[in-house]
């Protein structure tokens, strides 16, 4: 014979019993369940809501760290002649000295020098007039970048000392990155020439080491011979012999003792 189970049969007995409580433990059960819903919904947001917050405070001051340093770093030349193409453009202080770089280059060709400034700026801006104003003779860059503060975040201007003067250079963040804005600066000419090296003229004096002076040696004075002593017959004049001078008229036919050979006619 099957035992009844206590607990199931107080239950069934309670449902049959009173079915209005069966109805209210229903309801009560299901609005326990929904108020821990939404409690642990609250909780969780709070939770992650928090850390969405904290981690947009962390990039933010990680990307304002490091956007800082890459605004202000300065750079020299020899620092922008060993970098990629692809560096050049990533702060406003190496595309200010990449352009100055290969804007004072005397020895690239005019097809090598405008693509060189077209790598940070844009190849229409490199025309005839930018090539007219190149300078012709070395020009020496002379110090780091000096990026001037105060700039907008999407306009920066940048100053370099060079041998001919300052050049002033205004640069823009592009999609690109970092590209020289027109007008493109250039040099004075004039103060070019003036900052070129010139070679002056050596000139030599011959140093001439004065020869000893000989003190002339007394001529010998030859005896003028006696009158009585005889000239000896190389010294003596002898007269030249007569010319003989010929006679005009016919020329005598000599008389022959023999007579000539053949037939006298």
């Amino acid at each position: 014979m099957r035992t009844a189970n206590p607990i199931t049969t107080a239950i069934r007995s309670w449902v049959l019993r009173s079915p209005g409580r069966l109805a209210s433990g229903i309801a009560i059960m299901v609005a326990v369940l929904y108020l821990a819903r939404l409690m642990v919904t609250a909780v969780t947001g709070a939770e992650n809501s928090g850390s969405d917050v904290r981690a947009h405070d962390a990039d933010t001051s990680n990307t304002s760290v490091t956007s800082t340093p890459a605004a202000a770093e300065e750079v020299t030349e020899t620092a922008v002649a060993t970098m990629s193409a692809s560096s050049i453009g990533r702060s406003p202080a190496t595309a200010a000295m990449y352009y100055a770089n290969a804007f004072v280059d005397t020895t690239a060709s005019p097809t090598q020098w405008a693509v060189a400034l077209s790598r940070v700026t844009r190849p229409e801006r490199v025309n005839d007039t930018l090539a007219a104003a190149r300078p012709t003779a070395p020009v020496s860059i002379l110090g780091p970048t000096r990026t001037l503060p105060g700039t907008g975040t999407t306009g920066t201007t940048v100053e370099i000392d060079t041998s001919a003067g300052t050049m002033t250079v205004a640069v823009t963040d592009t999609n690109d990155g970092w590209q020289v804005t027109s007008p493109l600066p250039t040099l004075d000419l004039d103060d070019v020439a003036a900052a070129a090296p010139t070679t002056g003229r050596t000139t030599t004096t011959a140093t001439t080491t004065p020869s000893p002076v000989t003190a002339p040696s007394p001529q010998r004075i030859p005896e003028s011979p006696s009158s009585s002593e005889p000239a000896p017959p190389a010294q003596q004049v002898t007269s030249p012999a007569p010319i003989p001078v010929p006679v005009p008229g016919p020329i005598p036919i000599p008389e022959l003792d023999t007579p000539l050979p053949g037939p006298i006619a």
